[in-house]
């Protein structure tokens, strides 16, 4: 009898114990992941990273794993030490796995047992996001910039989890020419780009207000196109530019965070810095002057000639060194706002487009931008411009970044024609507009897919971008408060499958994430709400 009584003792314990380990199927409401996971389990047990956890890696992780050492060490003190894979307790493997192929070059799979976790993955870059998951499993005080002293221990739930993302381009565009954005702050913006999976930083590195990047063969374009007149009284952090080298630095800096940074150089309007400092490639002649924004006409009827062979040698010759600096398979040429004007009065304009057979002046911009665009093949890259480059034709090869929100038959029209396609309409997407006109459960509604888009045709839709035009918010402050939130709910939109997606799951995730972009030093919208501002 004894007996009997104490093995029914050990099944009612065993029984205990497999249910405290049970697992939950999402939804799981105290996991505060952003963006939403693909598939998630979570078990009641818990791995605690401690001064004698180990990060294993083979040899061709070892920067992935330095970059998680170094970042766990900030907040905690501990200087974790990295081995090849050998251990089975209180160690973070990364390992990359062929097999997971399926699962692309972003996905992973992350395992927290409660003595080892697991993050593999077919790819580098798929290992990094793993890693940032495991970020947002820990208290959120691992993203304090100093040591934690309170914290002896720091508890990881245990999960299993697969995911990977919706879109291949999930991306942020900063318009550095009429604010410029320092080097720091771009930075910065990337740690938190790749924080909430987002890969793609778009620059705007030329406009009207300003040349924002250095060309060795025109130096003009920096030392006189980078600065505002002295009689508008500009803040001096408003005016500057990127050297090469700065360039190779951000470049080099977003790679090993997989962020790819895309540049923009504006062609053939929103050009006023370039023509200010060379004025013979107007059809006029100028003189020019650069202004802010709010000092002058928002968009300029002086553009680059399109008849004049001396603008295509001159884009060609800056391009040439663009293209040097960054490794992306995009080069961006705008390619929006031109207006016709001057071309329509321009004798060598008008020669230009008697002489190639075209229609009028919408054919000559299609014709410019295809010249550009054959040049830019030539040299191993592709071609992407706002959606007005689509007016008198556009080559297959070219890709289309949407903007024009209230033209809805755009989207369709671009990929019905075989063309890939960005989504970033003002309707959804412009974060230089106020909360009241894009709140952040707007762009959480946000669907990049064109409603009733056959399924043949979504592998063109490559994903999407917030833009951030930087005329109106021009301090740090409020280029913070304008991205945040409102970043974090595109990102979910942009990774997350439509049907693990919930808004009033999204809403309370956000009261982690206020304290982490807050630890993170970001002045968000919620923030300066909170506080009256």
């Amino acid at each position: 009898m004894k007996d009997s009584l104490n093995h029914l003792m050990l099944l009612l314990i065993f029984s205990g114990l497999i249910s405290c380990a049970e697992k939950r199927e999402e939804p799981v409401q105290n996991l505060a992941i952003i963006p939403q996971p693909a598939g998630v389990i979570q078990t009641d047990d818990t791995f605690y990273l401690n001064n004698k956890t180990k990060i294993g890696c083979s040899g061709e992780l070892e920067s992935k794993a330095a970059y998680l050492a170094d970042f766990l060490g900030t907040a905690t003190g501990f200087n974790l030490e990295i081995i090849e894979e050998s251990g089975k307790r209180n160690v973070i493997s990364l390992s990359l796995d062929s097999s997971l192929k399926d699962l692309g070059e972003e996905g992973y799979k992350l395992e927290v047992q409660r003595k080892r976790i697991d993050i593999t993955a077919f790819s580098e870059s798929g290992i990094f996001y793993g890693m940032q998951t495991l970020r947002q499993l820990l208290p959120v005080q691992i993203e304090s910039k100093k040591i934690v002293a309170e914290f002896h221990s720091w508890t990881i739930p245990c999960v299993s989890l697969t995911d990977h993302p919706r879109f291949t381009w999930r991306g942020l565009m900063i318009d550095c020419s009429r604010t410029f954005w320092s080097k720091e702050t771009i930075k910065r913006y990337i740690d938190l780009l790749a924080f909430y999976k987002m890969n793609i930083l778009h620059l705007h590195l030329v406009d009207d207000q300003g040349w924002r990047i250095e060309i060795k063969k025109y130096p003009e374009l920096t030392n006189l196109g980078a600065f505002f007149p002295e009689k508008y009284d500009e803040p001096a952090e408003r005016h500057g530019f990127y050297t090469q080298n700065d360039i190779k630095e951000l470049v080099r800096y977003a790679l090993e965070r997989n962020v790819t940074i895309i540049p923009e150089i504006e062609m053939p309007g929103h050009v006023l810095s370039a023509l200010s400092v060379f004025p013979e490639l107007s059809c006029g002649g100028g003189p020019f002057e650069i202004h802010p924004f709010f000092e002058g006409p928002g968009i300029h009827e002086d553009i680059y000639c399109a008849g004049n062979e001396e603008v295509f040698r001159f884009l060609e010759s800056v391009l040439d060194e663009v293209i040097q600096l960054f490794p992306a398979e995009y080069i961006h040429i705008g390619g929006d706002e031109a207006p016709k004007d001057r071309w329509e009065k321009c004798p060598r304009c008008q020669r230009r487009i008697m002489v190639e057979g075209l229609k009028d002046e919408s054919e000559l911009q299609s014709w410019f931008i295809g010249r550009i665009e054959k040049y830019i093949n030539q040299k191993g890259k592709k071609l992407i411009g706002w959606d007005e480059i689509l007016e008198g034709g556009l080559s297959e090869t070219a890709s289309v970044m949407y903007w024009r929100g209230w033209l809805t038959q755009v989207p369709k029209e671009v990929v019905e024609q075989g063309n890939n396609l960005i989504m970033s309409p003002t309707s959804h997407c412009y974060f230089d507009y106020d909360y009241a006109a894009i709140s952040t459960e707007k762009v959480y509604e946000f669907n990049p897919v064109p409603e009733g888009l056959e399924d043949s045709l979504r592998h063109l839709i490559l994903g999407g971008q917030a833009n951030f035009w930087s005329h109106i918010d021009r301090t740090e402050q409020g280029l913070d408060k304008q991205i945040f939130p409102r970043i974090l709910a595109l990102s979910e939109v942009l990774w997350s499958p439509m049907e693990v997606r919930s808004w009033e799951r999204f809403e309370n995730k956000l009261q982690t994430h206020d304290i982490i972009l807050e630890e993170s030093g970001v002045d968000s919208y919620r923030k300066s709400e909170s506080n009256g501002k």
